[in-house]
């Protein structure tokens, strides 16, 4: 048996039903994925600026020596301030994260993360990513490995901890 307040419910839902056949509704636009979309062509935006800032310290501070021949290293000695450019390089991952996960909102609703699969999906993407880039860094150059492997292990990490945490 239903309740009093129970057939009260259901009338009234009955009575919205009948008020929305007679009349037109047009419902009220949402701004949420306009904003999600702003919100990821800005952080892609400040990715794009964030790299060009890196270039330029590369250039400024003269930092191609990494990549010199051993011929041509006479000519650089390595300084303290040429860890500079670690601070952008910390920045462009956070950037380039953010922009993942605004990028995965656009699509998916994110309600909440699976903390386990997001942490393996970091862990394995930057042990994997780690060793691919040691692996390529023995064929390229040690140092340009290193990098170029952590950040994109890093990344694919992120990506697949958000892609699992849906699974």
């Amino acid at each position: 048996m239903a309740t009093k307040k129970q057939l009260n419910k259901r009338i009234q839902q009955l009575e919205l039903k009948l008020h929305e056949k007679k009349y037109i509704h047009i419902p009220m636009p949402s701004w949420k994925g306009f904003g999600k979309l702003c919100l990821t062509l800005f952080t892609a935006f400040l990715s794009v600026v964030n790299f060009m800032l890196i270039l330029r310290i590369w250039n400024d501070y003269n930092l191609g020596y990494i990549f010199a021949d051993k011929s041509e290293l006479i000519n650089y000695t390595p300084k303290f301030a040429d860890l500079i450019v670690l601070y952008p390089l910390l920045g462009e991952f956070i950037l380039i994260s953010l922009t993942t996960i605004l990028f995965v909102s656009l699509f998916k609703k994110i309600k909440s993360y699976n903390e386990n699969g997001l942490i393996l999906g970091l862990i394995l993407g930057l042990i994997l990513g780690l060793i691919s880039g040691l692996i390529s860094g023995l064929i390229i150059g040690l140092i340009s490995g290193l990098i170029i492997g952590l950040i994109s292990g890093l990344i694919y990490g992120l990506i697949y901890g958000l892609i699992e945490e849906f699974n």
